[in-house]
Protein backbone atom coordinates (compact mmCIF):
# COMPACT_ATOMS: atom_id res chain seq x y z
CA UNK A 1 0.00 0.00 0.00
CA UNK A 2 1.18 3.35 -1.16
CA UNK A 3 1.13 6.62 1.54
CA UNK A 4 -1.16 8.04 -0.97
CA UNK A 5 -3.33 5.03 -0.73
CA UNK A 6 -3.16 4.47 2.95
CA UNK A 7 -3.98 8.61 3.35
CA UNK A 8 -7.24 7.81 1.43
CA UNK A 9 -8.00 4.82 3.15
CA UNK A 10 -7.47 6.70 6.56
CA UNK A 11 -9.36 9.33 5.30
CA UNK A 12 -12.39 7.35 4.09
CA UNK A 13 -12.10 5.46 7.66
CA UNK A 14 -12.64 9.21 9.53
CA UNK A 15 -15.86 9.30 7.46
CA UNK A 16 -13.84 12.25 4.88
CA UNK A 17 -15.50 12.06 1.54
CA UNK A 18 -13.85 15.11 0.37
CA UNK A 19 -10.20 16.86 1.43
CA UNK A 20 -8.25 19.86 0.98
CA UNK A 21 -4.28 19.27 0.08
CA UNK A 22 -4.27 20.85 3.93
CA UNK A 23 -6.63 18.38 5.21
CA UNK A 24 -4.12 15.88 3.28
CA UNK A 25 -1.23 17.52 5.19
CA UNK A 26 -2.74 17.43 8.43
CA UNK A 27 -3.69 13.87 8.18
CA UNK A 28 -0.53 12.62 6.80
CA UNK A 29 1.48 14.97 10.39
CA UNK A 30 -0.94 12.75 12.29
CA UNK A 31 -0.51 9.24 10.63
CA UNK A 32 3.56 10.28 11.05
CA UNK A 33 3.10 10.54 14.62
CA UNK A 34 1.74 7.68 15.19
CA UNK A 35 4.11 6.12 12.88
CA UNK A 36 6.78 7.55 15.52
CA UNK A 37 8.02 4.39 17.75
CA UNK A 38 7.67 5.29 21.73
CA UNK A 39 10.72 6.19 23.59
CA UNK A 40 11.76 4.69 26.57
CA UNK A 41 9.96 6.20 29.63
CA UNK A 42 13.19 6.77 31.13
CA UNK A 43 14.31 9.00 28.05
CA UNK A 44 11.49 10.47 27.28
CA UNK A 45 10.66 12.05 30.85
CA UNK A 46 14.30 12.73 31.87
CA UNK A 47 17.05 12.36 30.31
CA UNK A 48 20.12 13.29 32.60
CA UNK A 49 19.01 10.86 35.19
CA UNK A 50 20.01 7.44 34.82
CA UNK A 51 18.29 4.17 35.73
CA UNK A 52 21.37 3.95 38.30
CA UNK A 53 20.94 6.89 39.33
CA UNK A 54 17.38 6.88 39.45
CA UNK A 55 17.14 4.01 41.84
CA UNK A 56 19.74 5.23 44.32
CA UNK A 57 17.40 8.43 44.65
CA UNK A 58 14.63 6.21 45.46
CA UNK A 59 16.75 4.05 47.66
CA UNK A 60 18.34 6.76 49.62
CA UNK A 61 14.77 8.40 50.36
CA UNK A 62 13.87 5.23 51.55
CA UNK A 63 16.73 4.91 54.20
CA UNK A 64 15.99 7.78 55.89
CA UNK A 65 12.57 7.77 55.75
CA UNK A 66 12.15 4.11 56.68
CA UNK A 67 14.74 5.67 60.12
CA UNK A 68 11.62 7.12 61.14
CA UNK A 69 8.92 4.42 60.68
CA UNK A 70 8.18 5.81 56.85
CA UNK A 71 7.45 4.30 53.75
CA UNK A 72 9.18 4.84 50.66
CA UNK A 73 8.26 7.38 47.96
CA UNK A 74 7.42 6.94 43.94
CA UNK A 75 9.07 8.04 41.76
CA UNK A 76 7.45 10.86 39.78
CA UNK A 77 8.45 12.04 36.09
CA UNK A 78 6.33 15.55 36.59
CA UNK A 79 8.50 16.03 39.46
CA UNK A 80 11.79 14.89 37.73
CA UNK A 81 10.61 17.16 34.62
CA UNK A 82 10.28 20.35 37.05
CA UNK A 83 13.29 19.68 38.98
CA UNK A 84 14.97 19.28 34.91
CA UNK A 85 13.81 22.13 33.93
CA UNK A 86 15.48 24.34 37.00
CA UNK A 87 18.67 22.81 37.51
CA UNK A 88 19.07 23.49 33.11
CA UNK A 89 17.92 27.36 34.57
CA UNK A 90 20.28 27.21 36.97
CA UNK A 91 23.35 25.79 35.03
CA UNK A 92 22.32 28.49 32.32
CA UNK A 93 22.55 31.84 35.11
CA UNK A 94 26.15 30.56 35.51
CA UNK A 95 25.56 27.62 38.07
CA UNK A 96 23.46 29.53 40.22
CA UNK A 97 22.23 28.11 43.42
CA UNK A 98 18.91 29.31 44.77
CA UNK A 99 15.61 27.67 45.23
CA UNK A 100 12.83 28.54 42.37
CA UNK A 101 10.60 30.74 43.26
CA UNK A 102 6.68 30.52 43.43
CA UNK A 103 7.60 26.98 43.40
CA UNK A 104 3.86 24.71 44.64
CA UNK A 105 6.42 21.78 45.35
CA UNK A 106 8.91 20.60 47.74
CA UNK A 107 12.49 21.01 46.63
CA UNK A 108 15.89 20.46 47.41
CA UNK A 109 19.41 21.63 46.48
CA UNK A 110 22.47 19.82 46.04
CA UNK A 111 26.11 21.44 44.94
CA UNK A 112 29.23 19.67 44.64
CA UNK A 113 32.41 18.18 42.58
CA UNK A 114 31.02 16.10 39.40
CA UNK A 115 32.48 12.85 39.17
CA UNK A 116 33.21 12.89 43.05
CA UNK A 117 29.78 13.22 44.23
CA UNK A 118 26.29 10.66 43.26
CA UNK A 119 23.44 11.18 43.72
CA UNK A 120 23.07 9.08 47.02
CA UNK A 121 25.97 11.68 48.26
CA UNK A 122 23.44 14.23 47.44
CA UNK A 123 20.35 12.58 49.44
CA UNK A 124 22.25 11.53 52.67
CA UNK A 125 23.92 14.98 52.60
CA UNK A 126 20.13 16.48 52.87
CA UNK A 127 19.48 12.86 55.31
CA UNK A 128 22.60 14.19 57.44
CA UNK A 129 20.99 17.15 58.67
CA UNK A 130 18.77 15.22 61.48
CA UNK A 131 21.92 15.66 63.15
CA UNK A 132 20.73 18.74 63.51
CA UNK A 133 17.30 18.60 63.63
CA UNK A 134 15.13 18.41 67.34
CA UNK A 135 11.46 16.75 66.48
CA UNK A 136 10.49 17.83 70.17
CA UNK A 137 10.61 21.09 69.61
CA UNK A 138 10.72 20.81 65.94
CA UNK A 139 13.47 23.17 65.49
CA UNK A 140 17.25 23.28 64.19
CA UNK A 141 20.35 23.90 65.75
CA UNK A 142 21.14 27.41 65.74
CA UNK A 143 23.31 28.32 63.08
CA UNK A 144 21.98 24.90 61.38
CA UNK A 145 20.00 23.71 58.10
CA UNK A 146 17.89 20.71 58.55
CA UNK A 147 14.63 21.45 55.95
CA UNK A 148 16.51 19.27 53.56
CA UNK A 149 15.62 16.46 56.07
CA UNK A 150 12.40 17.23 57.09
CA UNK A 151 11.52 17.78 53.78
CA UNK A 152 12.65 14.28 52.66
CA UNK A 153 10.75 12.68 55.59
CA UNK A 154 7.65 14.41 55.48
CA UNK A 155 4.97 11.99 56.04
CA UNK A 156 2.34 13.05 53.35
CA UNK A 157 5.06 13.57 50.92
CA UNK A 158 4.71 10.81 48.87
CA UNK A 159 6.09 11.41 45.67
CA UNK A 160 10.02 12.56 44.34
CA UNK A 161 11.69 13.67 40.87
CA UNK A 162 15.25 14.55 40.95
CA UNK A 163 17.17 15.96 38.13
CA UNK A 164 21.15 17.39 37.35
CA UNK A 165 22.98 19.77 35.70
CA UNK A 166 26.95 19.91 34.78
CA UNK A 167 28.77 22.99 35.76
CA UNK A 168 32.05 24.55 35.29
CA UNK A 169 33.28 21.26 36.90
CA UNK A 170 30.75 20.73 39.79
CA UNK A 171 27.27 18.75 40.01
CA UNK A 172 24.00 20.61 40.68
CA UNK A 173 21.10 18.00 42.12
CA UNK A 174 17.58 19.58 42.12
CA UNK A 175 14.90 17.17 43.80
CA UNK A 176 10.77 18.42 43.80
CA UNK A 177 8.77 16.66 46.34
CA UNK A 178 4.62 16.38 46.27
CA UNK A 179 2.86 16.77 47.95
CA UNK A 180 5.22 19.54 49.44
CA UNK A 181 6.22 19.72 53.12
CA UNK A 182 8.22 21.75 55.73
CA UNK A 183 4.59 23.64 56.55
CA UNK A 184 5.32 26.22 59.34
CA UNK A 185 4.20 25.29 62.96
CA UNK A 186 3.98 21.07 61.80
CA UNK A 187 6.26 18.03 62.40
CA UNK A 188 6.86 16.37 59.53
CA UNK A 189 5.75 12.98 61.05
Amino acid sequence: MEVDDFLMAFIYLGQELTYTFRDAMNYSIFVLLLLIPELPLETAQNPNVTDDEKQMLIDRHTFWRADVGLGPLEWSNEMALLADDWARQLKDQNCAFKHRLNNDFGENLFFGTVGYYTAGDAVDAWGKEKADYNYQTNTCKPDAMCGHYTQMVWETTTKVGCAKSICNGNVIWVCNYDPTGNWVGEKPY
